[in-house]
């Protein structure tokens, strides 16, 4: 049985007999109840047209700052593509991504031996051989059967049977001691090298990384990092300070604009990429001729652009890749190709050179939802929420009311305004 208190509906309905009737009331009560009921009626309905309302805007507003001319994201099948085109079969990719590596890890005079290339080729290796075809060597070579008559069979089988089989065969690669298992098809002396380099060169990575990052004065010897120089002993870069310092007292306009540039965020680890590269002979003299003629603007333009590629590829291989660079547009071209290529890079631009730009589809794809757009569409969802919001807490009220038999806020405020503006019968 439902306990009477004060805000039971029975009470409620109770104290609205004792209250006068509008028509009893004088005409000033009469006013203010008609101003209040008025007032009372038309708050929740206007404030969920008015949450409706912003809702609609800001989706509207969200429309219009959709990009009109985004374009999907392109497959990874170019870069690929011009990978597998090196050697037409599994067998001659692998002869070839052998013989690219032993040549990266052979002694060069004084160099280090380099491990950045064979990084990159490692990284490579399965568009170079593709994936398909060479699992298929694998498969035949597991099988004890003749290639041709390997793929035969594998052809013959279900799809689903034939792509198990080349997987397993493939895992059965990856499987291999090394920490990468791939590396089990490099000769032996690239291995022993690879293992070696790695263990006498990797302390450095922390060490040119601050360097080029900005965080440490003095200067880093470039003769020290993998492909970098030639047989040299030392090759000195300077900190931006020093290098202000001596370029600018000797009048070397192109060196002193790169070292002023190093103060600048976006554009300062790119600046010092390219004052090593010109140290090092990888930007070669036509694309020195190029920056002199730069403004300065668009100096760091190219330098914020070198230090993406970086990001996508590491410091060295930035570095080494300005030897691509023929024109200011090239930097742009070389960041949209590292940044679908990632550490393949280097591979793709030392295997097929200059050409290795023509890959990049050109215009970056662009996508359909801004920021601005997710900001406004944000904004029209919580205001969405608020109106969802009102409409379920009425609800919520009314079964409330119906399951307690007490009156809700908006019967108490009601009957309180009656009795205040209305007044009791006498």
């Amino acid at each position: 049985m439902r306990r009477d208190t004060a805000d039971s509906l029975a009470r409620i309905a109770a104290r609205k007999r004792r209250v006068c009737s509008p028509q009893e009331a004088g005409w000033p009560r009469r006013l203010a109840w008609w101003g209040w009921t008025l007032v009372s009626s038309a708050v929740r309905p206007a404030l969920f047209l008015m949450l409706a309302g912003l809702s609609a805007y800001w989706t509207i507003e969200g429309v219009r700052q959709l990009d009109a001319n985004a374009t999907p994201a392109a497959g990874d099948d170019r870069i690929g593509s011009a990978f597998a085109a090196l050697a037409p079969d599994a067998d001659a990719a692998s002869s070839v991504w052998s013989q690219e590596l032993n040549d990266a890890m052979r002694p060069q005079g004084q160099s280090p031996a380099d491990t950045a290339l064979a990084a990159s080729l490692i990284a490579a290796f399965e568009d170079i051989v593709g994936r398909e075809r060479f699992a298929s060597l694998l498969w035949a070579e597991l099988d004890g059967r003749p290639q041709d008559e390997a793929e035969a069979i594998l052809r013959a089988l279900p799809v689903w049977v034939r792509e198990r089989e080349l997987e397993n065969a493939w895992a059965s690669l990856l499987a291999g001691p090394a920490d990468n298992g791939v590396l089990a098809l490099a000769p032996q002396a690239a291995r022993n090298r690879l293992d070696r380099a790695s263990r006498l060169y990797d302390g450095l990575d922390p060490l040119q990384a601050a360097f080029f990052a900005g965080h440490q004065n003095g200067a880093l010897n470039l003769a020290l990092l993998p492909g970098l120089a030639d047989g040299a002993g030392t090759l000195w870069l300077l900190s931006d300070e020093a290098a202000m310092t001596e370029h600018c007292a000797a009048g070397e306009a192109l060196e002193c604009a790169l070292a002023q540039a190093g103060a600048d965020r976006s554009a300062g680890q790119g600046a010092r990429l390219m004052r090593a590269a010109l140290l090092s002979g990888h930007a070669n003299a036509a694309w020195r001729e190029v920056l002199e003629a730069a403004d300065p603007v668009a100096l760091r333009a190219v330098a914020s652009e070198l230090a993406a590629v970086a990001r996508h590829t590491s410091n060295i291989d930035a570095i080494r890749l300005t030897a691509a660079l023929q024109t200011l547009q090239d930097v742009s071209r070389l960041r949209r190709l590292s940044q679908e290529a990632g550490p393949r890079t280097l591979a793709l631009v030392h295997l097929r050179g200059h050409a290795a730009l023509d890959l990049d589809r050109g215009e970056e794809p662009r996508p359909l939802l801004t920021p601005g757009a997710v900001q406004r569409f944000a904004l029209a969802g919580v205001f969405a929420l608020l109106a969802i919001g009102m409409v379920l807490a009425a609800l919520a009220s009314a079964f409330s009311v119906e399951i307690s038999g007490r009156a809700g806020l908006g019967q108490r405020l009601d009957i309180r305004a009656r009795e205040l503006l209305l007044g009791r019968k006498a």
